[in-house]
């Protein structure tokens, strides 16, 4: 019985002392600050876990060819590169800027799967900087771009060959 009565005592505590703490003022709440290990690894096996629900029977309509791939690279590298980096050059600002930090898909592929993605993206993702596109890109073009995504490593040679060349500066050339 001390079990039991400890272990509730625990389970209403720790939420109770982590409510007070907050209320006090003493969580840190910069995003410039770097999360602990177990906040990362508590907060990415939650998510995962839901997004692997919510995915379920999910899939997508849209074949990965190599227009489709190459698509979806340009509204990448036009829409979320900006965060979350591009080939040879990582995000300095979802880097550094974000709280969690935002992965970076040229230096380590997301291991979601593709229909997981496609959630993460057209629903974003509550408590983090990964806003919603719904609305802002059609559900084709962001299969397109989480097809590019979940085949980054694996590319057909004239997508890689694209993914791999250096971006022209915003404004050079015509």
């Amino acid at each position: 019985m001390k079990i039991v009565s400890g272990f509730l005592l625990g389970l209403v505590f720790v939420p109770l002392l982590a409510a007070v703490a907050g209320s006090l003022g003493r969580l840190p709440v910069a995003a410039t600050a770097a999360p602990p290990a177990w906040e990362t690894r508590l907060a990415g096996r939650a998510v995962e876990a839901s997004l692997a629900r919510e995915a379920a029977g999910l899939t997508s309509p849209i074949p990965a060819t190599d227009e489709n791939l190459r698509t979806g690279l340009r509204l990448y590298r036009n829409n979320c590169a900006g965060c979350h980096g591009d080939f040879g050059s990582p995000s300095p600002w979802g880097t550094t800027g974000f709280y969690p930090r935002v992965p970076q898909f040229a230096e380590q592929p997301s291991r979601l799967k593709t229909p997981e993605m496609f959630l993460v993206v057209k629903h974003g993702i509550r408590y983090s900087g990964m806003g919603a596109w719904a609305g802002m890109l059609p559900d084709d073009d962001i299969w397109r771009v989480v097809s590019f995504l979940g085949r980054i490593r694996n590319l057909p040679p004239g997508v890689e060959e694209k993914w791999k060349q250096k971006r022209a500066p915003a404004g050079a050339g015509s």
